[in-house]
C-alpha cells in the first residue's frame, strides 16, 4: 500500500545510487515533520544504497506520517525499494523525464 510516499527511479549510468527527497509545506506544514520524514528516507536509503546499484531515486512525500507511524513509513519505503530491485517494470513505470 502506497500511503506515505511516491518513489520514482531511473538508471543514472554511475556505480552508486543517489536520492532526492521532496517534501512540501502543503503535505507537512510543520518543519519538524518535514525534517523527520527526510531523516527516515535518508536512514532507509543509507542502508539500501549499496543494493540499489546505479539508480537515481526520488522520494516524494504524499502524506505525512503521524509521530507514532515512523516505523510504518520505513516499512513502506523498504517495501517499495525491494519491489523496484526485483522488477524493472516498476522502475520503468515510475520514470519521469
Amino acid at each position: 500500500m502506497r500511503r506515505h510516499f511516491s518513489v520514482f527511479a531511473r538508471p543514472n549510468g554511475a556505480a552508486g545510487a543517489r536520492v532526492g527527497i521532496v517534501t512540501s509545506k502543503k503535505v507537512a506544514p510543520r518543519a519538524v515533520d518535514r525534517n523527520r520524514v527526510k531523516r527516515i528516507v535518508r536512514e532507509v536509503f543509507r542502508i539500501w544504497r549499496a543494493r540499489l546499484g546505479g539508480f537515481d531515486v526520488v522520494v516524494r512525500l504524499r502524506r505525512c506520517p503521524a509521530r507514532g507511524e515512523g516505523h510504518l513509513a520505513r516499512r513502506e519505503l523498504v517495501r517499495f525499494l525491494t519491489e523496484d530491485r526485483k522488477s524493472t517494470r516498476l522502475i520503468q513505470s515510475h520514470v519521469r523525464i
